[in-house]
This record gives C-alpha cells, sequence and structure tokens, in this order.
C-alpha cells in the first residue's frame, strides 16, 4: 500500500527520547512493557522441550529471553561464569603441566560441569542452606536408594559432600580441582614441580617420556567419575518424580573473558555436552546463552572429530527474527514512549516516520540497513530520534543523516562481536573500503597489489589468538599460488559475520548468513561468484550507496 507523504503526529520529540537501550541488562525502561514473545520463548520455557542452548548473534535477544524467565515466578538460579573460581582451574600448576604435554583434560571438565550442575539443582531444589540441611537431604537420599546395589556407587559419591550441598559454585569448582591436584601430585609431582620452576620444561621431554606421563594421567582424570555422577543424575531425577514445580537453571555472559583463553572453549564445549544427561530430570530445564560466534570459535578451537554439529542440534534454540517480529518490537516501544511522555493518545511508529526514504518505506529502508535483530533496529531508530528533537516527525533527510552514525557504531560492533573468531576482521573491512565498491567480483577482491598489501599487513605481524587468517596471509606472502585460497579464506569470513552477501552464479540472487545458510567453506566458494557489501556497513565504508 503507498505511504501518504505525510502523517499527523500531534507531539513534539522531545530532547534525550528514544525506544530503549540497545543491551538487555541495562533496558529495564522497555524490555518487559514491550516485551515481544518470539517463537524461541516459548521453546526456552518449556520444560520438556529439547532446547537447551540458546543460539544467536550479539544482540538478537538471548539475554532478554533469560530475564524473561527470571521474572517468571518458578525457582532458578543464574549462573554468571564470572562468579565461578574457574580462573583456579587455569592456575592450576598440575593441570597447565598436563594441558603442555598434550593430555586430554575434556573429562575433567565435563566432570566439572556435571558435579556443578548436580549441586546447584540440589541447592534450588530442596533448598539446602546450611551443612545441617545439607546431612539431613543425603540422610533422606540414603534411606531411599541404599537398598539399590545399582545406586551404591553414587550414594559413596554423595557422601563425600553430604555435608556440602550448600557451598557456593566457586567452593565446588576449587574442592574438586584439588582432589585431582592431590592425586596428580602424588603420580608425577616431580615432573610437575620441574615444569614450575623451568621454563619451557615440558619441551625438553621426550616423546616417550610425554605418553608415560600423558598415560598416568589418563588413570586419575578417567571417566569413573562420570560413571558416578550418571548414577547421582538419574537418582535425582527418580527423587524427583511426582514434583510438579518447575527449576530453571539459568547461564548467561559466556562471551565475558571469564577464564584464561587456553581453556575457555573446551570448557565451554564441556558444558555443551553435559547438558543432555539432565534430560532425565522432568521437570528442571537448563537454559545456556551463547552467542553465535561464540560458538563458531568453540568448533575452531576444539576441533569438529570430537564435537559434532549434527549430534547437538536438536539441542539448539537458534534466534531468528522476521520482519513483522521486528515491526512490533519498534511499534510496542514508540507507543509506550509517547505513552509515558504525553498523557493520553496513540503514537505509532508511522506517526513520528511518515516520509518514504525515496520510493521504500522507512521502517523497510532501515530494516535492510540491520542483521534482522532488535539490537540494531533499536539503535537506528534511537538515532533518527536524536537527530529530529523538537520537530513533530523524523524527515527521510534525517533517517539518511542518522544512517551515518549508525553505520559507523555498526561496524565497530561487528569488530567487537567477532574479536575472538576473526581478530583481523579490522583490515579486512579496510581492505573493502579501498576497493571502493559495494559490488565485487572475485578477481577484483584479488588484484595483485592490493592484496598483496593485505597479506603483509596480516602476515607480518604477530598472531592473534587463533586468527585463521594469519598462515595463509603468511602462505600468500611467500608464493602466489597460495592467494586464491587466502581471498576464499576472507570471502568466507565476510560472509560468516555477514559483512557481505554472496552470488554463486549469475542466476541466483545474494544470499546473507543472517537470513539464508550460516556459512560456506572457502573451498566450495566458485571462481566466478561475486560479493555485495551489506547496506549496514555502506556508509561506515565510505562506499558509494548507488552502486548496487
Amino acid at each position: 500500500m503507498p505511504r501518504p507523504a505525510k502523517r499527523s503526529n500531534p507531539v513534539m520529540l522531545a530532547k534525550g527520547m528514544n525506544i530503549g537501550s540497545i543491551s538487555a541488562e541495562t533496558d529495564d525502561d522497555f524490555l518487559f512493557d514491550c516485551f515481544v514473545h518470539h517463537p524461541a520463548v516459548e521453546t526456552a520455557s518449556r520444560i520438556q522441550a529439547p532446547g537447551m542452548v540458546l543460539s544467536g548473534r550479539t544482540g538478537s535477544g538471548k539475554t532478554a529471553i533469560i530475564r524473561y524467565i527470571e521474572r517468571s515466578g518458578h525457582p532458578h538460579t543464574t549462573i554468571d561464569p564470572n562468579d565461578m573460581s574457574l580462573s583456579y582451574v587455569s592456575n592450576s600448576d598440575a593441570l597447565r603441566f598436563l594441558q603442555a604435554i598434550g593430555a586430554d583434560l575434556d573429562l575433567l571438565f565435563l566432570a566439572l560441569w556435571k558435579h556443578v550442575l548436580c549441586i546447584e539443582f540440589i541447592r534450588l531444589k530442596y533448598k539446602v542452606a546450611d551443612e545441617d540441611g545439607s546431612r539431613s537431604l543425603f540422610g533422606r537420599l540414603w534411606d531411599r536408594f541404599s537398598t539399590d546395589d545399582r545406586k551404591k556407587r553414587s550414594l559413596k559419591y554423595l557422601r563425600e559432600w553430604e555435608g556440602k550441598f550448600w557451598i557456593t559454585m566457586d567452593q565446588n569448582i576449587k574442592e574438586i580441582t584439588e582432589k585431582y591436584e592431590s592425586k596428580l601430585q602424588a603420580e608425577m609431582g616431580a615432573d610437575i614441580e620441574k615444569f614450575k620452576s623451568r621454563g619451557q620444561y615440558e619441551k625438553q621431554l621426550s616423546t616417550e617420556k610425554k605418553s608415560e606421563l600423558v598415560a598416568r594421567a589418563k588413570k586419575i582424570v578417567n571417566s569413573d567419575q562420570l560413571s558416578e555422577l550418571a548414577g547421582v543424575i538419574d537418582m535425582i531425577a527418580d527423587n524427583s518424580d511426582g514434583d510438579q514445580t518447575k527449576y530453571y537453571i539459568l547461564i548467561d555472559k559466556m562471551d565475558d573473558r571469564w577464564v584464561d583463553v587456553s581453556i575457555r572453549f573446551h570448557l565451554i564445549r564441556a558444558l555443551i555436552e553435559s547438558l543432555k544427561a539432565f534430560k532425565k530430570i522432568r521437570n528442571l530445564k537448563i537454559l545456556l546463552a551463547l552467542r553465535t560466534d561464540i560458538l563458531e570459535r568453540v568448533v575452531q578451537q576444539t576441533g569438529d572429530l570430537t564435537f559434532q554439529r549434527e549430534k547437538f542440534d536438536e539441542y539448539f534454540i537458534r534466534l531468528l527474527w522476521e520482519e513483522e517480529e521486528l515491526k512490533e518490537v519498534v511499534q510496542k516501544r514508540v507507543r509506550l514512549l509517547f505513552r509515558r511522555q504525553y498523557t493520553g493518545g496513540d503514537v505509532s511508529f508511522e506517526d513520528v516516520f511518515p516520509y518514504n526514504v525515496g520510493r521504500v518505506d522507512p521502517f523497510v529502508y532501515m530494516l535492510e540497513r540491520t542483521l534482522m535483530r532488535p539490537r540494531d533496529i533499536i539503535a537506528f531508530v534511537n538515532e533518527a530520534l536524536k537527530l529530529a528533537a523538537g520537530q513533530y516527525q523524523v524527515t527521510s533527510t534525517q533517517i539518511r543523516e542518522a544512517e551515518g552514525s549508525y553505520s559507523a557504531g555498526r561496524r565497530q560492533a561487528l569488530e567487537q562481536e567477532w574479536k575472538s573468531t576473526f581478530p583481523t576482521l579490522p583490515k579486512v573491512l579496510d581492505h573493502l573500503t579501498k576497493i571502493r565498491r559495494t559490488v565485487i567480483s572475485l578477481d577484483e577482491l584479488s588484484d595483485k597489489d592490493q592484496i598483496e598489501e593485505l597479506a603483509l599487513k596480516i602476515g607480518t605481524e604477530r598472531q592473534i589468538d587463533f586468527d585463521p587468517l594469519h598462515p595463509l596471509a603468511v602462505a600468500a606472502i611467500e608464493s602466489p599460488a597460495n592467494i586464491s585460497i587466502f581471498v576464499k579464506t576472507i570471502v568466507e569470513i565476510l560472509y560468516r559475520v555477514a559483512a557481505v552477501g554472496i552470488k554463486q552464479s549469475p542466476t541466483q540472487r545474494y544470499i546473507y548468513s543472517h537470513i539464508d545458510q550460516p556459512y560456506f567453506s572457502a573451498s566450495s566458494l566458485p571462481d566466478d561468484l561475486k560479493i555485495r557489501v551489506h547496506p549496514m556497513l555502506l556508509r561506515a565504508l565510505s562506499l558509494d550507496t548507488h552502486d548496487r
């Protein structure tokens, strides 16, 4: 339907008006009054739904859903990894030595998470607040299960903790780690001491000696505790039959730097793998909020051989938004803003934004410059409202002007979002700016002088963390034959972060990772492909917005 040239807005836009914060943690003024029930909310809230990992890009609403469940009135506990003493694990001399010699700590991390989650559920369900309550609970479990031979090993495990169900998570982690440390010290204390006192002691060990130490460590860090914990989970599940109360363990802020990068992604993988064991507890929902880029880094860092995406598909709740859902987000917030600012009346988005941008509906124009997530559209609307302070409506000129600061902010946010996975992304985006075209062929992206300059910028600096482009840049510097895979990997990364869309043949449309297939491997990309810079970044990259 064609839009009228102008609509009447009866109230003036005051200075400082906005439709909320782009961060759910600081959005209390709007978040709950304007909450939109995205389909993921029902899946995340429903106890029997298999989804346990709320996966989405930054700003897609993961924390908003966590906060919504927190306010639902059901018993819950929220785990913030920053409050856990996992730094104690990464600083353990014994465990650092095992890492250095190549020992596999995955079973230890898996046991760590299962233990922590078991104890958290026990504390939540049974309201264990002190040592007496802890011992009383163990007594009840003993009375019920001690005659079951299959439960004896699990009861023995719980006996070690019978007075400690009430202690905090960080105390739990310290105690478990200390138990392993004492066993490792008894088994290989002399080598651990040499590792502490001598620089790079592990590199002085022969392959045979390392293999021997790894084998000895494996006897300690083995699957016995996991077997005992499986029995504990069964016991808790049996003891929860008939309890209709819904319990939630909510885990957020995994994207913070809560532990040393050397073990962080192995710990996240172990947490994901531990979740499915708790599906046996029918009235418990564990919900983990995890950014898409963090999941990618987990896969990069830990390898697909043992972490296979398809095995976990049913446990993921993917947050993707449709146009009408995002329009509802904005519409609710605009209406609430004006109800609060001016008593009475009903002001809609169309009243405040009555002018088409060129021939395009203003909301459609703004949405095309987002990655289809609430954070982006809220940020764009706020920038436009800021420029229109003192007026009755936002003009199309002001929308275009707001696009400049909005686009710069989105580029900065994109680089920050993917910093841990693709740390050289800023250099790649600068490379696009030099090409000065929004639609680029693979040949244009491979221009000899410019691509060699980019390879030198990346390859001659120290490699940052787990940067997949660095070794390819080094190879491209050494031989022109390696430039093709370097360029295609750049396209793979730009597509994955949604900085560009790709067109794989003249008959196909441009596709984008935030709407279509989330990633392509570099090796699968054809030589005649074209890329199109996402409209969100055009102004930030100083590109011609008419070259489309």
